[in-house]
């Protein structure tokens, strides 16, 4: 990040500035002011600060245009409206190409926050002063969408099974070199524990991940014992806390396990990075011996090199190009959740398990499987095999009742009682009719 990198660079040309004309007594006070202050700017998220940055220099090449001068927190509420109405409707990429909806509410938003971290008292997004502004806005949005923008054409994509075996296949994730165990390892502890993109990966140190023994099966799993904070974990009082630990359990494919790839991946650490504090991820040693145990140096990885784990493993396994640019590693957690939603796993516990503050968030993680849509393809052509399966399924198939017992057989998931689980019910009668579809075939079900 480097323009982040000139934030403080500028930040720090500015204090000197100031401290240069202060007296004795006044530049130690300020000197503390100038600690806090980058302190406070230390903790905040990088990526922000590089888009609120990024969105000004629009602002200003735009106002340049309009032969407007003052910076933005100087300028009065109704001109400053007006500004930004002529703003939304003007701005374009430097290709000359309009931007997505959702790019122009982040200008908005950005500017909003560069005005409350100077001390201004408006706020574009909520002011009637700036009701003209955020309805051009709005309208701007709806016209770029009438154009058939909107349709997130970057955002990443949760991978297939296919595609995820033909990476193991493929030797991209395995226990045979560094670089393939290292990616293995981090693919199977961010879909365990619904990490972020490289956020959590690259905080990660050896001794937030442990491996522990499940007292009821004795089988090993991994923990995630430590997290070091994320956008919707501050360490605010009252803040969102995750309900349990995320835990990876050791599987009976062993060619799959994240158990054994993470005592591999620890057979071939330094000593010194078996230590709780060493970072988790390793740079790779490229000047070991054939024969050296340890693969790694006492080094983290680089933050760009664990940012771009999947996508390299994606093109070296020559997989999909045309969805080549789809696949990024925030692309195992869309997997994660997507897999989880799939699987008619409860909403609320696979939100626990993500670290998602809204289950509505969950909606944009998921959407229908490539077998969902052709199943609900074959359902609207009317294919004769899928009617007669989606009869079957509604129809209970038969019953039996002994000594006033009834015990219920066979119950499909989307028919009576979804989602119960149903043993059997004594001393009672029960008489259930259903219909559904056609009743000749029905019966010849119950024939059956």
């Amino acid at each position: 990040m480097e323009e982040s990198v000139d934030l403080h660079e500028e930040a720090s040309k500015e204090n000197e500035q100031t401290l240069a004309n202060l007296s004795p007594a006044e530049e130690a006070t300020s000197k503390d002011e100038v600690e806090i202050e980058k302190f406070l700017q230390e903790q905040k998220s990088k990526n922000t600060q590089y888009k609120t940055k990024s969105d000004l220099n629009a602002w200003k090449k735009f106002c340049e245009s309009q032969k407007e001068s003052r910076a933005i927190e100087n300028i009065p509420a109704n001109e400053l409206d007006l500004l930004l109405s002529k703003f939304f409707i003007s701005v374009r990429k430097q290709n000359g190409t309009e931007y997505e909806p959702g790019t122009l509410s982040g200008f908005q938003r950005s500017f909003q926050r560069y005005l409350h971290e100077k001390g201004s008292l408006i706020n574009i997004l909520r002011d009637n002063e700036f009701s003209r502004s955020r309805e051009v806005l709005a309208a701007k949005r709806k016209n770029l969408v009438r154009q058939g923008k909107g349709n997130c054409p970057n955002a990443t994509r949760e991978l297939t099974e296919a595609e995820e075996d033909a990476l193991f296949e493929n030797g991209q994730f395995g226990v045979h070199d560094p670089k393939s165990l290292q990616r293995a390892l981090w693919w199977f502890l961010s879909l365990h524990f619904g990490w972020r993109a490289r956020d959590e990966s690259r905080k990660l140190c050896w001794g937030d991940v442990g491996l522990a023994t499940d007292p009821e099966t004795d089988s090993e799993y991994l923990v995630w014992k430590s997290e070091r904070g994320s956008k919707t974990r501050t360490g605010q009082d009252g803040g969102h806390q995750r309900a349990f630990e995320p835990k990876a359990h050791a599987s009976n494919n062993k060619s799959r396990c994240p158990v054994e790839f993470y005592k591999a991946f620890r057979s071939h650490r330094s000593q010194a990075m078996l230590e709780p504090d060493a970072p988790f991820y390793l740079a790779i040693n490229h000047q070991r011996k054939p024969n050296d145990n340890v693969w790694y140096l006492d080094r983290p990885l680089g933050k760009n090199e664990i940012g771009k784990f999947l996508k390299d493993a994606f093109a070296a396994a020559k997989l999909d190009d045309t969805n080549k640019k789809k696949v990024s590693n925030h692309s195992v957690r869309k997997t994660s959740v997507g897999r989880l939603l799939e699987a008619d796993v409860q909403p609320n516990f696979v939100a626990q398990l993500s670290g998602h503050k809204n289950l509505k968030s969950l909606d944009s993680y998921h959407s229908a499987s490539l077998k969902r849509q052709r199943e609900m393809s074959a359902i609207l052509s009317r294919e004769p095999s899928t009617s007669a399966q989606s009869e079957e399924n509604q129809v209970i198939t038969s019953t039996t009742t002994q000594q006033n017992v009834f015990t219920v057989q066979q119950i499909q998931p989307q028919a009576i009682f979804a989602g119960a689980h149903i043993d059997k019910f004594e001393g009672c009668t029960f008489n259930i009719n259903v219909f559904c579809g056609d009743q000749s075939k029905i019966a010849r079900l119950n024939e059956n």
